[in-house]
Order: C-alpha cells, then structure tokens, then sequence
C-alpha cells in the first residue's frame, strides 16, 4: 500500500522556477521555488527564505569556501585560527567588541553566535531575535567584517592561539586518536582527516600574523562567500540589506580558488590495530573505491541509495542475531557508506565487541558481510527494508515541511556546498520511492556487491591491548575460507502491543483559558496535561514522568541495577524484544527512561500518526513489563564494554563520580565493574519494578494533533493502568545534602595525561521558589559570562567553560551554581584562582547595570522565541498538576525575565559567593595506576 502511495505521489509536478544557474546541481532538480536566490556585482552569492517558525527570528549565516582540505604546507588550523580571529577586531568591529554588540542585542554567545570550520566549509551563525531593520543590519554587519582581514593585534592572535590550543588539547581523547588512526588506513589521500593533535598545536602556536593575513586574503573574497538568511522576514527588504552591507566588499582579482581534490591511492589489502587503554573493543571492516564523480549524479544516487540498503540488511541480520541470545561476541552494530566525492567511498561494518573476543567478533562480521555476495538478499527482508524506509522518508519529508528557521538555513548552505539543489521537502521522498519502487532485491545486491567486493578490505581491532596486525590478517583470511554456517533469515513478526484494561474513565477536566491548556485527572489517578499547537506541522511532543526516582530506592544503599534505559530490551505486554523491535520498526516511538532525583521520565517527539504506539509503548513498559531473563545478554555486553571506558577521559571520570558527591548520596552512584554478575533482568526489576508499579503518572502532550483523539489514546493505555499513588514513595531526603566546601577534592582519571578539569560549585536555593528561579538564571548568565571571559578570552586556559548547576524540586534546600572547566594540567592552579577571583568579586560588588544588561538581553529575547516551540511547553506543563504553582510559573517566566534587575540579584550574590565553594580537581592518573586495570 505504501508503495502505490509513494508512486501516486511521484506524480505530483513541482513547479518550476527560475533561478541562477549556479543553484542548479548536476541532477536538473528544480531547486526550492521558497528560496530567492541572488549574487552581487563582486560575486557574493546570497539565498533567503521567509519563513516564520519561530515567529520574530532571522539566522544569518556566512559560509567561505574554505576549511582544513585547503590548507598546504605550514598553514595547518590557519582556516580554524582565522574563524577565531573574525570574532576579534575587524574593520566593522574595530575594538573588537563585537561579542558585546551582539549580546547588546540579545544574542547569546554559543546558542546564537557561533563559528565552526570543517574540512571544506568555514561557517559563520548568527541568530537575530525579535528580527527588525537594525539588528539585521548589525548581523550583516558582522559578516562584513568577518570578510575583511582580521584587525588583530599581537596580544589578540596570542589569546585567539590559546583558545584554539585549549581546543585542541580537549578533544584528544584515545577516541579521537582511534578515529584519526583508522581514517589514515581507510583515507591515505585525505591528510585532513587524521592529522596528528601535536602538529595541529606546534602549527598554531607557530603561525605568524603575516601568514594568516595572507590565507585569509586569498581565501576571504566575495567569490567563495555564501550568504543564507532565513527567518520571519520580508525577501524584498533582506536582499536590499544585503546588498547595502555586502556590496563595498571588494572584488578581488583573478580566478576564485578552488579546493584542490587529491587522488585516490590504490588500496591493498590491510590489516591494522589501534590499541590504548579506555578504547572500547570493536573490529571495523571497510571496502574502499574510488569515486571519480565530483558530485551526485542521479546513476551515483541510485548506487549509493541501494547499497546503503543492502549495509543496513546486513546490520538488520547481525542485530536479530544479538536480540536472540545466545554466546555472540558483538555488543553494538553500525554500517556506513562514508563518500568524498572525487576521491574514495567506503562502505563500512563495525561492530563493538566483548572484552577479549575480537576474533570472534571478526569472524561473525567477515560471515556476515560475505552472505549476501553469494546469497543475496530474500525478498522479505527487502520488502521490509524499503517498506522501513518509505515510512521514514515520508516521515522526515512531513517534518521537513516544518523546518524552522536555523534547520532551513542549514540545509540550503549544506546544499550549496554539496552542489545539490535545496528541493522542496517532497520531491527528496519522490526520488527515494522512485529508486527504491523501481529496484528488485537483485539490483539491491548488485549494489551491495559492488560496493563490498572489488576494493578490498581493511581490517581495524580497537582494545586496550590489540593484537598483532598480522595476526588480525590470518584471522581474516581464515574466516574468509571457512563455508558459511546456516543463518536463521526468518523475520520476527511485529506483535501488537495489549492494552492495560477498559479505558480509563475522565473524573475531572479544567480548561486553563489563558494558556490554551486542558488538564484532565483520571480515575486511576493518572494526570494528562494536553497543548494544542501550530508551531510546527506534524510535531508532537510528549513526556511520561513517574515519581519515585532514586529518592525512591532505600536511602544509604547504592542500587545495584542496569539503568532503566535498558528496559525496553526486555520486552514488554508479553512481546518479546524482537517482537518489540519488529512492531517499532518505522515509527517515531521508544521507551528511553532518564532517572532524577525524585522522577522517572519518559520523553518523545513523534508524529500524530505515531502517538497512539507511543503511549501504548509506554502504557507497557511502565505497566507491564516482562523483565525477560533471556535478555540478560544485552545488559551484560553493554556494560562490559562501557566499563572499559571508566575514566578514560577526564569528562567520563567528572561525570561518573559528580552525582553521588554533590548529593552525599550513594544512591547516585553508578554501578561497578565487580557487579557485572548482579547486573540482570532481575536486579532491575528487584529495583524499579516497585517505582514503576504505582508511582503517580504525569502526562504532558503539545503539539500537532488532534485532542479529542489524543484524550482518548491516553484513556485506553495509561488511563487504563491500574490506579496510582498520589504522591511517591521517597525515603532519606534528608539525608541529601551538598557536601561541606574547602579545598578541592581530587579524583584522577586515565586519559590524556596533560588534561585535567576543575569544577568549583557554591550553595543556592532548591528549585521550589518560583520566584528565585529568576535570580539563578541571571546569577548563572553573569557567572557565565564573567568566566568566558576571563578564563576563555583572556586567560586562554580553556575552551569549554560549561555552567553547571542544580535546584531539585524534591529535595528542600539543594541548589548549586557553578562552573565546570577543562584544562591543561599546568593551568589548574590558574583556573581554580580565576573562578574564586570573579566569586569574590560577585560576592563585594555584583555585576554592574551595564553588564547585567548585556548578559541577561539574550535570556530576554530566548524567552520569546521559547515559548513559541513545542519543547519549551513541554517542559513548561510537564508538572502542571502536581506543583501548585506550575502553571503561574509558565504564565511568569517572559514577564519575570524582564523586570529582574542587577539590584535584585546583588544581595543573593553576596550570600552565595560568600559561601565556601564546593571544589573538584580530576588530575591524571600517575603512570603506572594508568597501566593497571580500571578501579572503583
């Protein structure tokens, strides 16, 4: 049925449109009649979009023809240093304060301006709320000086080195020294991909001002700039700003330069190990080819589509093989086909394995992905595959059609890069149902084979101590021999999920006029929150919160439970996880649990179509779930692999001890490597059946939908649910606490040795005072912005500074702010001073007016735009029945916003930077603790 859809609706003509013959791709498609296309007399190339999701918003974003793919000999990070340097003192921003200019008018530095260079792009984003003649012009006057050379002094390309070293040091991590590894063995050609952290470092500290002038200038001219505006705007007005802004940019002379592509080298076969301590272990199998054709043509389309079938099918039978038992080595699956048009393509296995068990793991994928080259594909695994996909396709093409501003301003500068049309979002589901309706399960593996049988294979092993590459080599050739054992290629049937019981019966229902909002109780005691809205077409957006959360298991005991994300793996209503699995193929629907301190929470965003499985889904696992024993395997591979990256970096060792620290509460504690054999179906159950059982339930539901159908989907399965407690079971709340501030706690960590982080947090107030909320988010912004600048823009010791703050609504009294920051070693002692420099100053004297102005008129102006998303009444509603004053608290959150001041806040800054501080260091491991195995 869905194919005769899909074909029917092939039919429908997209009207053409004129546009520049530069938008046009190598497929003919008709771009996008919404989007007005334009170029300057000096050869900047422009596309705006009206578009009023979310309504009083514009993004502005600057894309140059350059990144890492351009840069020769000594200029390694020189495009990644010159995207930095843009944001100091340029010919519009002379003082270089541009930062403040943009915040002045409610721009928020990392939410709505930002820059990012990738490997032929660099990106330039701007959010402009409450959108008018002049804070557009100040947007486009920013990307005007972004295209001159940078007005940089020594002192600023000196502070600028820093920030990006900080960079750069805080992502080499044995991750990312694994990914680089195996890009040097699967993209010889494409230096860019694995260039190694040192050298990126010595090369910017060694950059010299006349050398970044100079890329800068040869790559920084009209002709490889690309100006997308999209938001609530006129087109008319935007292209006249453009113009005015744009148009003195000088034309600069001769051909535009271009983005040398290099050739692809003739692979051999390889194996290959990547070894360090904190790696989780997998084995990667990757076909290489070249890929002459520079860009999409619709035959290079058409093969890549099928193929990337033909790896999902092969990922689709590893899976089942997990979900069914049994003694596999894998633990996770992933395909890929990765292209880099000109050069290569490689299509890509990889699959994580069980501590000690690559060759294992190995040979199952070597079977695997060898099946199909002989066997092919059966017809009704395909039928599902395509079937899978056409729901997707029409899926993202609805979604699609209620893009906001940012996703649209995204897509077509994506576009342009990739030299494809930017389509209306129907014609992307017309090419996909044209090809994959046209195409037999032969052709899907004819496309499979080539892709995955002339290159030949490159063998990676990622572990803490891998094994020989030649040693990996003969295990492959030795798989590769051995004949293929029968497979079960049986597809499990998708089995509908029951209902609890007789729906639910309604026994109140208020209509909060003012906010749009029904709010009904049921007679089991099951609360739904229900918001109708048209922001976004096709959006639904729902929350299940269960009280109970940690507070709930017995106080001073550290549960011994896979967390409840796992849940789902154990099936529920009487399916069997593969039954599950079959019956959610295709729709927007799962059971993911994140636990709080006083909450269990279930979170979606779905679709209308959907939202009737979802809460059946939920109706399930909460209600009735099977705890199926047989599924112990799954938790047991999950967990034996995440306990091999415990500490492997300074975040993951901060993040795993934080929660039980902060809270003095061992409830919060993570399990351990020793309770791997207690880590089951049973001790889940043991643990949270008991919350789940008959902990109330909150239901929220905004969006796209119809009511009346949504009150009665809730009706028939959570409605349907035996009845609920009104208030959760919580035991020690009492005993929750911060624990006492002094010197900083040390905790160590078996990552990269020249990383630490230091987190300082002092006491606030619990997240039950409406009133105080207001306080903590202007205290938060100030910090914030104090931090940024004084560690980030001045000092030039980190580059992540990330708020880090608490105020728990179960707990009375626990609230900190603070701030979490990663360094060099070296820089701990100047980052612990920094942070106690700005509290005392906060505590003394507070922010000045000016400053308080400027940081909060971002927070200002999100206000407005927030309340205009699904996502922010979710949250807002979440709670709207069971906290008195939730809904005052929706009503008061733009109006509070506004009338707060420096004055009201300045006394509670006194108390709370007065406290003592709450301080954690997370040092490296001395070298031979980093040798032995893992520990608590």
């Amino acid at each position: 049925m869905l194919r005769v859809l899909a074909l029917l609706l092939m039919a429908l003509a997209v009207p053409a449109a004129a546009a520049p013959p530069w938008v046009a791709d190598e497929t003919g498609e008709t771009p996008d009649p919404a989007v007005v296309y334009g170029e300057l007399p000096n050869g900047l190339r422009y596309a705006i979009m009206a578009n009023a999701n979310p309504r009083g918003v514009a993004y502005v974003q600057l894309r140059i023809a350059t990144g890492a793919a351009a840069e020769g000999p000594g200029e390694t990070e020189y495009a990644h240093l010159v995207e930095h340097l843009a944001f100091g003192p340029t010919t519009t921003f002379p003082k270089g304060d541009a930062i403040e200019a943009l915040q002045g008018a409610g721009m928020q530095i990392g939410r709505d301006v930002g820059g990012a260079t990738t490997a032929k792009g660099t990106l330039y984003t701007l959010a402009v709320p409450q959108v008018n003649a002049q804070r557009l012009a100040l947007a486009l006057a920013f990307m005007r000086g972004v295209g001159d050379t940078p007005a940089f002094t020594a002192n600023d390309l000196e502070r600028q080195k820093g920030v990006v070293t900080a960079e750069i040091a805080g992502g080499e991590t044995q991750a990312a020294r694994a990914r680089r590894a195996e890009a040097a063995l699967v993209y010889p050609e494409l230096g860019f991909l694995h260039r190694d952290a040192a050298a990126r470092i010595a090369s910017v500290r060694a950059a010299g001002e006349a050398a970044l002038r100079a890329f800068h200038a040869h790559w920084y001219r009209p002709d490889t700039a690309f100006l997308v505006v999209a938001g609530d705007i006129d087109p008319a007005a935007v292209a006249a700003a453009i113009g005015k802004a744009m148009g003195d940019w000088p034309r600069a002379p001769g051909p535009t330069p271009a983005i040398a592509t290099p050739a692809f080298r003739p692979r051999t076969a390889t194996a290959a190990t990547i070894g360090e301590p904190g790696l989780r272990e997998a084995v990667s199998v990757a076909f290489v080819a070249p890929r002459p054709e520079p860009w999409p043509t619709p035959a290079v389309h058409r093969q890549e589509l099928l193929a990337r079938i033909g790896l999902r099918l092969v990922a689709d039978r590893l899976d089942r093989e997990l979900l069914r038992g049994g003694d596999l080595p894998l633990t996770t699956i992933n395909q890929n086909l990765e292209a880099y048009a000109g050069v290569s393509e490689a299509a890509v296995v990889t699959a994580g394995v069980s501590e000690g068990r690559w060759r294992e793991g190995l040979e199952e994928i070597e079977r695997e992905v060898r099946r199909p080259q002989t066997g092919g594909f059966t017809v009704p695994e395909v039928d599902r595959a395509v079937t899978d996909l056409l729901k997707s396709a029409r899926s993202d093409s609805t979604r699609a059609a209620a893009r906001t501003s940012d996703q649209l301003a995204a897509a077509i500068v994506a576009a342009y890069g990739s030299r494809t049309a930017f389509v209306v979002p129907e014609r992307t589901f017309q090419r996909i149902a044209a090809i994959v309706n046209a195409a037999s399960p032969d052709d899907i593996a004819a496309a499979y084979r080539a892709a995955t049988v002339a290159p030949p294979a490159i063998v990676v092993t990622t572990a803490a101590a891998p094994p020989p590459p030649p040693v990996v080599a003969a295990a492959y050739a030795a798989a590769a021999k051995t004949p293929l054992p029968p497979i079960d290629l049986t597809l499990a049937a998708a089995k509908p999920l029951p209902l609890p019981g007789p729906p639910g019966r309604i026994v109140e229902r208020r209509e909060v006029a003012d906010l749009d909002t029904t709010l009904i109780r049921f007679a089991n005691g099951v609360l739904l929150n229900l918001k109708r809205t048209s922001f976004r077409t096709g959006e639904v957006v729902a929350r299940v919160r269960v009280g109970g959360g940690l507070l709930a298991l017995p106080a001073g005991v550290r549960p011994v439970s896979p967390p409840l994300s796992i849940l789902q793996f154990g099936g529920a209503g009487g399916v069997d996880v593969l039954g599950l699995t079959a019956a959610l193929r295709g729709h927007q629907a799962n059971a993911q649990a994140a636990v709080g301190d006083g909450v269990v929470s279930f979170s979606s965003s779905t679709n209308p179509g959907d939202l009737e499985l979802q809460l059946r889904l939920w109706a399930n696992v909460i209600g009735a779930p099977n705890f199926d024993a047989r599924d112990d395997h799954l938790i047991r591979s999950q967990f034996e692999s995440a306990f091999s990256q415990r500490d492997a970096t300074p975040q993951a060792a901060f993040a795993r001890r934080w929660p039980a620290f902060v809270h003095s509460d061992p409830r919060f504690a993570p399990a351990e490597p020793e309770d791997l054999p207690r880590l089951t179906m049973a001790s889940l159950k043991a643990t949270w059946a008991p919350v789940l059982r008959d902990g109330p339930i909150e239901v929220t539901i905004v969006g796209d939908f119809d009511p009346a159908k949504a009150i009665a989907e809730v009706a028939a399965t959570l409605g349907a649910l035996p009845e609920r407690r009104s208030e959760p079971r919580l035991d020690g709340v009492a005993g929750v606490r911060l624990p006492p501030g002094g010197p900083p706690v040390v905790w160590t960590h078996r990552g990269d040795p020249g990383r630490a982080i230091v987190a300082v947090v002092w006491p606030s107030s619990d997240g039950r005072d409406a009133r105080g909320r207001f306080a903590r988010l202007a205290i938060g912004a100030v910090l914030g912005n104090r931090v940024f600048n004084e560690l980030r823009q001045t000092a030039a010791a980190t580059y992540t500074p990330v708020p880090l703050a608490d105020a728990s609504a179960t707990v009375p009294g626990f609230g900190y702010v603070g701030t979490v920051v990663e360094v060099a070693v070296g820089d701990v002692p100047l980052a612990e001073r920094v942070l106690r420099t700005i509290a005392t100053s906060l505590a003394e004297t507070g922010p000045t007016d000016e400053e308080f102005a400027r940081v909060m008129a971002p927070l200002r102006a999100a206000a407005l735009t927030d309340a205009r998303s699904n996502a922010w009444w979710l949250n807002g509603l979440d709670w709207a029945q069971s906290r008195v004053d939730a809904l005052d608290r929706v009503r008061g959150y733009e109006p509070g916003l506004r009338a707060i001041t420096a004055a009201d806040v300045r006394p509670l800054m006194a108390r709370i930077f007065a406290a003592p501080a709450v301080a954690v260091r997370v040092l490296p491991a001395p070298p031979e603790a980093r040798r032995a195995a893992p520990a608590g």
